[in-house]
């Protein structure tokens, strides 16, 4: 596998951005990957999640607090960079620097309000829309939730992942043990997929497809998903 780098972004705070960073880091070192891992969260809840479980995946996982250009050249083959809320510079240079953007949205207006913002920054960066995926957060049926849907497609924003609220996942990452300790499979598989698909996205955007539709969209999957129903 070549090298990928996802940096996981929004404005606003408390949406799941170092949960999912967190995820996409374990999975990949579980599926036997080297994993850099760049905090630039003042926070440190990334580094600090992913320290109680640096033994255990022994030379597999590095963390640092910096992003440098020079990490495109680090022998890792997942870089995952976990930003501060805000666009500054630290979060426009992982803007710059990543495959893949990945954007946690709750559904409130708060954590959809910046968005135009986003994509205007990564424009200006040279990124196309197609590498700034949402990934929806805790969205069910209720009348906000159907609201933010609407949002969403009047905009055309991609969408990578639509994954449910559990909460034995944040206890797993503040307990350090692994996110999906004592979650059955079904469970486990939203997170699971929003991982293959970025990994075929990038795949795709890499061969010039810049169609969101055809970037996001699994269509075997799906029609996979529909047969089991």
């Amino acid at each position: 596998m070549s090298k990928i780098a996802v940096a996981v972004l929004n404005r606003k705070g408390g949406v799941g951005k170092t949960t999912i960073s967190v995820i996409l880091a374990q999975i990949a070192l579980v599926r036997h990957n080297k994993v850099l891992a760049v905090d630039l969260d003042p926070s440190n809840n990334f580094s600090d999640a992913l320290g109680f479980m640096k033994n255990y995946f022994k030379g597999s996982l590095r963390i640092k607090k910096t992003l440098e250009d020079s990490d495109a050249d680090a022998p890792e083959e997942w870089i995952v960079i976990d930003c501060p809320p805000n666009l500054e510079d630290a979060s426009k240079h992982a803007i710059d620097f990543a495959d893949v953007v990945v954007v946690p949205v709750r559904p409130d207006f708060f954590s959809l309000s910046n968005l135009g913002l986003m994509y205007s920054v990564a424009q200006k960066a040279g990124k196309e829309r197609a590498q700034l995926p949402l990934v929806k957060v805790g969205y069910d049926t209720s009348s906000m939730a159907k609201i933010a849907n609407q949002l969403i497609a009047d905009r055309d924003y991609p969408v990578a992942a639509d994954l449910p609220l559990h909460k034995r996942i944040p206890y797993n990452l503040t307990s350090g043990v692994v996110w999906s300790t004592g979650l059955i499979a079904n469970s486990r598989r939203p997170y699971e997929k929003l991982y293959d698909k970025i990994l075929k996205a990038v795949e795709k955007l890499n061969d010039g497809i810049a169609d969101i539709n055809e970037v996001w969209t699994e269509r075997k999957e799906e029609e996979l998903d529909n047969a089991d129903i």
